[in-house]
């Protein structure tokens, strides 16, 4: 019998040290404990996890440690008073700050065995002479699980943004069966926009409100989706349940097991860009019938951007050459200064006319003009609006009228010197005359 017991040893040895080896290669970190807690064999995992090596931890009660980091009365408890009742726990999850790798969260898997001490020995690597006396053993598995818990918790708190995104959100909002076309879930902005209970919508296809034409278009719309990720209708004429059509801007947007459809009313831009469009119309009427010259620069380049046929007219330039040039080259070089000054002056607003302005044609003629402006803004950019008007006619009236005036008055001093004279001759013919009869 004793032949036989130290023929098997050899063989019962190298069972336990391949199990040493699975233990060691194990990815969970993982501790072979006595029955007072004192840690006989301990893997790899461990000391990498936790910082640790193994002078440091074979032979040592686990509460000790790491600078006593193990002393975790929850841990403790566990292994002292819960384990021994019920030989296995499963899923244990304990929370710990360590000195070496900060806050953790652990499940622990423990079972509790009895091994003869000889077995112990060979799991210990140490020599143990005493018969078949049994030992109890804990095998203590221990996986680390904060940063799967922080991604579940980041995962919640991801859901719950989305959950009161979709809930608040101000576009109507649809989840979709992307293959049976069920409507799954609605917003409150999609039920007020339609029409329709969140009852009422749950189940709808989607071509019910006008978003596909039917089954064969929805497939399509899906297949699209598929590829590109996201589906952008600009003006759909949706259907709301009281027989109303509105104009709607459509997007799907693809997610993993759903279609998201994001329906946003535009029936007020739409009338809006249609007021827009006749406005700009009646402008553009306005802007081109002008019997004025109307010309749009930018404050900043100077460089022309409109320009009216009577302005093209009046300078001698095609529409095309005056996009391409400046305010410059409308004027005549010696008058720059002062035309620029003027410039200047109306785009910030400090005066409204620039009276006879000089002009120079594309010939190189010179006219007069006076410039009404304007500073507007459009699309973040500074421009001047200038109305041009030929003043060089009512200029040669004027000056005409001007030298009429000064001849006027030159005559009209010449008149007043004659008639002082007359007077005064008047008066010596008077002094004479009463002289005369003196005598």
């Amino acid at each position: 019998m004793k032949e036989k017991k130290q023929k098997s040893e050899p063989h019962i040895e190298a069972l336990l040290r391949y199990a040493n080896n699975i233990i060691a290669t194990l990815r969970e970190p993982f501790l072979v404990l006595d029955k007072d807690l004192k840690v006989i064999s301990a893997n790899q995992a461990f000391y990498a996890t936790f910082k640790v090596v193994d002078k440091e931890t074979i032979g040592r009660s686990l509460p000790d440690l790491g600078n006593k980091q193990w002393n975790i009365s929850k841990l403790l408890v566990l292994l002292r008073e819960i384990l021994p009742g019920k030989e296995v726990i499963k899923d244990y999850e304990v929370e710990h700050k360590f000195e070496q790798i900060g806050e953790r969260t652990m499940i622990l898997n423990a079972c509790q065995i009895r091994f003869p001490k000889k077995i112990v020995g060979v799991i210990a690597a140490v020599a143990i002479e005493e018969e078949e006396e049994e030992e109890e053993l804990i095998l203590l598995a221990i996986e680390d699980i904060t940063e799967r818990k922080r991604l579940q918790e980041d995962l919640k708190e991801s859901e719950q943004r989305y959950r009161r995104a979709f809930e608040t959100s101000r576009d109507g909002l649809l989840l979709i069966n992307k293959t049976e076309a069920d409507i799954l879930n609605s917003n409150e902005s999609a039920q007020e926009l339609l029409g329709y209970s969140h009852g009422e919508l749950l189940n709808k296809k989607l071509w019910e409100i006008g978003v596909t034409k039917d089954a064969k278009d929805f497939q399509v719309m899906m297949s699209s989706l598929e590829k590109d990720g996201i589906v952008n209708y600009e003006d759909l004429p949706l259907k709301t349940k009281n027989g109303l059509s509105i104009n709607s801007e459509v997007f799907l947007v693809n997610r993993a097991k759903v279609a998201q459809c994001n329906i946003r009313n535009i029936t007020i831009r739409k009338e809006a860009e249609a007021i827009l469009r006749e406005s700009e119309m009646r402008f553009k009427i306005i802007f081109n019938e002008s019997t004025d010259g109307m010309l749009l620069a930018e404050v900043k380049s100077k460089r022309f951007s409109m320009c009216n046929p009577a302005i093209c007219k009046m300078l001698g330039y095609t529409e095309k050459e005056l996009m391409s040039i400046k305010v410059e080259a409308i004027h005549p070089e010696n008058d720059l200064p002062f035309v620029i000054q003027q410039f200047e002056r109306q785009a910030k607003g400090e005066i409204k006319v620039a009276a006879g302005l000089p002009m120079k044609r594309k010939d190189g003629s010179i006219f007069y003009a006076d410039v009404s402006a304007s500073p507007i803004t459009l699309a973040g950019k500074k421009y001047l609006m200038g109305s041009f008007r030929d003043m060089t006619e009512s200029k040669k009236i004027h000056d005409e009228l001007k030298e009429k005036m000064q001849d006027l008055e030159q005559f009209s001093k010449f008149a007043v010197d004659r008639e002082l004279k007359m007077e005064e001759l008047e008066k010596n013919i008077k002094g004479l005359e009463e002289r005369l009869k003196a005598k």
